[in-house]
């Protein structure tokens, strides 16, 4: 359910704040504050989580990587990537401008990870003596 509503949100944030710019402008995604907010969270949601876990699961039936292989392979490749497609003048300016896109592809796809570890970890019995669960 999580995956499934992160996509239809990335979907929707792709597709419907898309930076429609023209040519003389210098610095166009720095000037529209909804671009910056929305679009390349969403972006960054796709890059580096969702599309991860799809691969992840592609390529679990045919190699079993120790934990964090996988992950740091596909970051590699994707900031190589954004490196050579981020249109920006300054060399030096894109490594930063990569690590800043990740955190939230990276936060996503934390908390992605921890979901599926705590919803694969099995219900224990409820005491009905437990104070906690007194009112469920």
């Amino acid at each position: 359910m999580w995956t499934g509503l992160s996509l239809a949100l990335c979907a929707f944030g792709l597709l419907a704040f898309w930076p429609w710019y023209s040519p003389e402008q210098e610095f166009p995604l720095f000037q529209d504050i909804v671009t910056v907010m929305l679009f390349l969270n969403s972006v960054s949601i796709l890059c580096y989580s969702l599309l991860l876990q799809a691969v992840s699961r592609l390529v679990a039936a045919y190699w079993k990587p120790r934990p964090g292989v996988l992950p740091l392979i596909w970051y590699v490749l994707v900031s190589c990537l954004l490196l050579f497609y981020l249109n920006h003048k300054s060399i030096s300016a894109r490594p930063p401008l990569i690590l800043l896109l990740s955190v939230p592809g990276l936060l996503h796809y934390w908390i992605s990870t921890m979901l599926r570890i705590l919803a694969s970890v099995p219900k224990t019995h409820i005491d009905p003596r437990d104070e906690d669960h007194k009112f469920l």
